[in-house]
């Protein structure tokens, strides 16, 4: 059976609303560097990993627990000539065992899930770096707080408006130093890319039994952007100090 990510991402090399411009400046931010060694949680297709290998040269390990997209990120690794620099590893995150102080960095972009919330997400890439070390989490927070009436957000109970989601990171014993945060262009790239790659997936598969399923589900997430979230939802890459 197919999976709504594979079908509705499988056209984007980012699959959060960002940028490579944006990713660049996060490795800046970082002070990536040849000898730098990163670890990636839930990094899917691979997007970030594979371009912060072939810009700065540093190693990476990245760990998914999808096989598909694990296998995609090995693909692009390959493609892209940095497959001995980017190592995937298929595993769930609660699963890998993290080694104290191993790494030099730490991100886990747009996937706090893998930890089952924001604050163990953070705890746990914490302690993958030294003490002063830098992780990078993305995160989505409220653009407009309070919400309008009228507008559902029972899919993202637990976001926070930005200031709360701030003191929520270093609730768990770091201190925020830096944000790169999306912008309206950033979220229409990501979003109407899904729409058509949706659509493209619809047409070479008519026959799915999940197709109908899908569409609906499409539809749905398309109107609710163009009425609520492109106006209220914001999303971004907070790069904090560990203690």
């Amino acid at each position: 059976m197919p999976w709504w990510y594979a079908a509705v991402q499988s056209g984007h090399e980012l699959q959060n609303p960002t940028s490579p411009e944006k990713i660049r400046r996060l490795g800046e931010l970082l002070g990536l560097d040849r000898s730098s060694r990163v670890l990636d949680i839930a990094g899917g297709r691979g997007g970030p990993a594979v371009l912060l290998a072939s810009e700065v040269g540093c190693h990476i390990t990245m760990v998914e627990l999808s096989s598909e997209f694990a296998g995609a990120a090995r693909e692009r690794a390959a493609s892209a000539g940095v497959g001995d620099l980017v190592e995937v590893v298929e595993s769930d995150a609660k699963d890998f065992a993290i080694e104290r102080a191993r790494y030099d960095v730490a991100l886990c972009l747009g996937a706090s899930f893998a930890f089952d919330g924001l604050v163990p997400t953070v705890q746990a890439l914490a302690q993958a770096v030294p003490p002063r070390g830098l992780i990078a989490v993305g995160e989505p927070f409220w653009r407009t707080w309070p919400l309008p009436d009228g507008f559902d957000p029972a899919e993202y109970e637990g976001f926070l408006p930005l200031a709360q989601t701030v003191e929520r990171f270093e609730s768990g014993g770091v201190e925020v130093v830096s944000l790169i945060a999306s912008s309206l262009d950033d979220w229409d790239r990501y979003e109407t890319l899904q729409w058509l790659t949706l659509e493209e997936w619809l047409a070479a598969n008519p026959d799915d039994p999940d197709a109908e399923e899908f569409r609906k589900r499409g539809r749905r997430h398309r109107e609710r952007y163009l009425r609520w979230t492109r106006d209220l939802l914001d999303w971004g890459i907070f790069v904090c100090r560990v203690p």
